[in-house]
């Protein structure tokens, strides 16, 4: 399956931003684009290869991609530790970790080893694992000063004064921050116009100028597996959701399986399906989190997930299908679905279906108050909403059939191997309207 996994990652890097901005709040947009250009300077500077670069630019949008799965974890340590969190050291030891694990699910071109764990290294030793720049991977290194500029210096203001003041504390920090190859590659490399470059409004096109654009072949196992990566980031934002869209992504091709669709649609249904709320990262945790039912205007907020989804996945080029799907997925046949309020007519059999496996999936997931509704429960809300008009009847009853007559999987499909019918957790509010 041919796809460009950096463009991907550059449409999702404004809801990462979004996540870092809310949890750690010191970043602004655009933040980890922005780290890929810096990156891709110093690297060119240094002498690394093409194939380096579009590597450095992958690292510099997933360097923070544990995020939102650290910061659930701290909440439950929190909780066995008298309501203290973990420090600034033991956060960030744990991010690396965990994101450097998930990293493995990326299908990079060059050695990727420990770019993620050590890229809050200090040249000196000084960082979360005490590594100086000797026991640092180069790429490591590079993407730890492209953050550490960004933190401190607004890259917006484009002023010779702001230039020369990067450019003096790279050099101030040799040998202590940064490594002497890695601070003059830097300075050799970052001019004073890359300031205009990397600017709000000029970022998006500078990042895909800066690397070739790759429509690699990937096998059905690495597409899939960066989708589970996405669907893990996403989830992780709320407690309430902590595997949703792994578990619609893995409804999804499930239900593509039985409708006998080729391979290749199957898992573009996966990838739909692991990124449908993508858009939740653009959503505050004071609403995805709480626990009690929103308020109208929280409601409305809530809502916008779906609006942010499709602007986020908008970007990606290629994969109009995949968008569709995946930002429709409340969408509904009488038009009273949102954001856009389309009808049977303008709804295609994809985007029905599925609409149906995320209101399944969150049907039979438990909640924080109560267990998640059986099969039959479930089957009885989604009939309930075909009488009303509102989805797909004959989908409906396909997954009728299909997770109770024929719920047991053929291990020998190359894409019903990834089913799993284990529940999992997901948001809904308490107007039996699911989110």
């Amino acid at each position: 399956m041919k796809i460009n996994i950096n463009e991907i990652l550059y449409a999702v890097s404004n809801g990462l931003d979004a996540v870092e901005v809310e949890l750690r709040g010191h970043v602004t947009t655009g933040h980890s684009k922005r780290l890929a250009v810096l990156s891709i300077i110093t690297a060119k500077a240094i002498g690394l290869s093409q194939k380096d670069l579009i590597d450095i630019a992958a690292f510099s949008i997933l360097h923070d991609n544990a995020l939102t799965e650290v910061n659930q974890e701290e909440k439950q340590y929190r909780q066995y530790n008298g309501g203290k969190g973990y420090s600034e050291t033991d956060f960030n030891v744990r991010r690396c970790i965990i994101g450097e694990n998930n990293a493995k699910l990326i299908p990079f071109r060059t050695n990727c080893r420990d770019v993620i764990m050590l890229h809050h290294e200090n040249a000196d030793g000084s960082g979360p694992f005490g590594r100086s720049a000797g026991n640092t991977p180069i790429k490591a290194q590079i993407i730890h000063l492209a953050d550490v500029i960004d933190h401190k210096f607004n890259l917006n203001d484009i002023s010779k004064d702001n230039y020369k003041a990067i450019i003096e504390f790279v050099k101030s920090n040799t040998d202590t921050l940064f490594s002497r190859e890695v601070s003059q590659a830097f300075v050799k490399g970052f001019k004073h116009k890359h300031l205009n470059h990397i600017s709000f409004g000029a970022i998006d096109t500078t990042i895909r100028k800066a690397t070739k654009t790759f429509n690699d072949e990937y096998t059905i196992t690495e597409v899939m597996n960066l989708a589970t990566l996405f669907a893990k980031i996403i989830d992780y934002k709320s407690f309430y959701s902590c595997v949703h869209s792994l578990g619609v992504a893995q409804k999804a091709i499930h239900m593509a399986d039985y409708y006998k669709y080729p391979i290749e649609k199957g898992v573009r249904f996966y990838l739909a399906g692991a990124l449908h709320d993508v858009g939740k990262l653009m959503i505050k945790n004071e609403i995805l989190q709480k626990p009690g039912k929103l308020t109208d205007a929280e409601y409305e907020q809530m809502r916008n997930h779906a609006y942010y989804t499709r602007e986020i996945l908008s970007k990606l080029k290629g994969f109009d299908d995949i968008v569709l799907w995946a930002s429709n997925h409340h969408e509904k046949l009488n038009g009273t679905g949102y954001p856009r309020g389309l009808r049977a007519e303008e709804l295609s059999s994809e985007e029905r279906l599925m609409t149906c496996c995320d209101i399944y999936q969150a049907l039979t997931e438990p909640r924080p108050y109560k267990e998640g509704f059986p099969h039959s429960k479930a089957m009885e809300i989604m009939r309930d909403m075909v009488i009303k008009g509102e989805i797909d009847m004959d989908i409906v009853n396909d997954m009728n059939y299909e997770m109770t007559i024929n719920r047991k999987v053929d291990r020998s499909s190359p894409t019903s191997i990834l089913y799993s019918s284990e529940d999992v957790i997901v948001r809904k509010d308490e107007t039996n309207h699911v989110l």
